[in-house]
């Protein structure tokens, strides 16, 4: 087989049938760590779904891609290759080959993005894998692992577009069929990017449970997918899948610009729905799998949870069929995210949900007015954050002084609440209250 794969989609389609995917699970399963559907009682009631997660954060390596990867080099040493691969990732498919690697004795090269997330890089090379930083995104890193592969008589393990690969991943819809066999998913939410995922467990849910919906979620900044899905349905006579330039995302892991060829031509006819979410929404659903679920989880995984907490999104999917009450599953893709990225979406996303604000106050300088302000906020049920001098907007010497103060609170309502009890205060008490500066990123430069 060729670096991208050259098998038609006729065998593509047999070596995805149950049987050979239930095999390949029978590989993969030592390798693997249990990840059983959880219920989410909180998006229950947001999204008036039935909503069970797949946690493949729990996963060994922190994401699915171990299962792709471990099947296909499985498979190689089966065959007897050359026992020397190499691999182009943005993390979480560098991972899951680098430990198949390791656990099957194969020489690893990983390339990945210059700015890929300190933590997989750090992981990769844990798992013994030499690491490569070639280009700005995935699709340069791609380019070079193409390029220096034969040069160096490696076998190219491609991160999607490898009928080995895709069946790896099937093994994830698999598990969810099994565990939900006696009252099966009505939808399936899967994160796109290259679309091996999706290709898996859309092949092996139609076959057995066809009225299940397949539905695809992809980032704003990254829709090739969504956009070649449109398309197709409306008969375009573009080439397909096409070929989009991506955005900066917090969803980096499905930052990919052009769909696996093998992927499309295996799904595009059963893939039911795609779908998008912007940053800001990925941003909520990161935070709300911390705060609801206790779940850790990178940017792409968290584009299903994303989609269930917008309403407009909501609509979309019951125009797809999937209606309130359906009982459906979200995949949680992989939990590798950088502590500071971490960070900054709990700052963001608490400030998206009115939870924190800036405020900035001018006051007497002198004591008592900044204790009677911080008094008043810690009364009224606000939580002090931070605080700190402005000298933006008065001279150096001045009697008065500007006051920048980071407050949390319960919600907008709560905010708004307090806002207007401090306004009120300062008319009686002689402070001013200068402005709501609506960024708290502002007391973090």
């Amino acid at each position: 087989m060729s670096a991208e794969g050259s098998s038609s989609t006729a065998s593509a389609s047999d070596q995805l049938a149950p049987c050979k995917i239930a095999d390949a699970w029978k590989i993969v399963q030592p390798m693997l760590l249990p990840t059983h559907l959880l219920r989410s009682s909180a998006l229950d009631e947001i999204s008036g779904f039935q909503v069970w997660l797949k946690p493949e954060n729990l996963q060994r390596t922190g994401s699915y891609k171990i299962r792709g990867a471990s099947y296909k080099l499985h498979q190689l040493k089966e065959q007897g290759g050359q026992h020397k691969v190499i691999a182009a990732s943005a993390g979480n498919h560098a991972q899951g080959v680098a430990y198949a690697a390791r656990e099957l004795g194969m020489d690893c090269v990983i390339v990945m993005p210059e700015r890929a997330p300190l933590p997989k890089r750090r992981a990769t090379e844990r798992y013994g894998a030499k690491v490569m930083l070639v280009g700005d995104c995935f699709d340069d890193s791609l380019a070079y692992a193409l390029k220096i592969a034969p040069a160096e008589k490696r076998d190219f393990i491609s991160p999607y577009n490898d009928i080995e690969i895709i069946t790896g991943q099937a093994t994830l819809g698999w598990e969810v069929l099994e565990e939900m066999k006696d009252n099966p998913p009505d939808a399936i939410l899967v994160p796109v990017g290259g679309a091996g995922l999706i290709a898996g467990v859309a092949a092996i849910a139609k076959q057995i449970c066809p009225q299940t919906r397949i539905i695809a979620i992809q980032s704003s900044c990254a829709p090739a997918f969504l956009r070649s899905w449109y398309a197709y349905r409306q008969k375009s006579e573009a080439v397909l899948p096409l070929d989009v330039p991506t955005q900066e995302t917090i969803a980096d892991g499905v930052r990919v610009r052009h769909p696996g060829e093998i992927c499309w031509h295996l799904c595009k006819d059963l893939v039911d729905a795609a779908l998008q979410v912007d940053d800001v929404q990925i941003y909520q659903g990161i935070l709300f799998l911390l705060e609801q679920a206790k779940l850790v989880s990178e940017g792409a995984g968290a584009l299903g949870v994303a989609a269930l907490l917008d309403p407009q999104t909501r609509k979309k999917l019951h125009e797809a069929g999937v209606k309130p009450g359906s009982r459906v599953v979200l995949i949680i893709t992989g939990g590798n995210i950088d502590s500071l990225i971490l960070q900054r979406v709990i700052e963001r996303g608490m400030s998206a949900k009115g939870r924190s604000q800036t405020i900035a106050v001018r006051v007497k300088d002198e004591p008592s007015q900044l204790g009677f302000i911080l008094d008043f906020l810690r009364h009224h049920g606000a939580s002090v954050l931070d605080l700190r001098r402005s000298w933006k907007t008065q001279p150096l010497i001045s009697d008065f002084a500007d006051i920048e103060i980071l407050i949390e609170t319960e919600d907008d309502q709560h905010g708004k609440q307090v806002l207007a009890g401090l306004s009120h205060e300062a008319k009686i008490h002689k402070f001013e209250l200068i402005q709501e500066i609506a960024n708290p990123d502002n007391l973090n430069r």
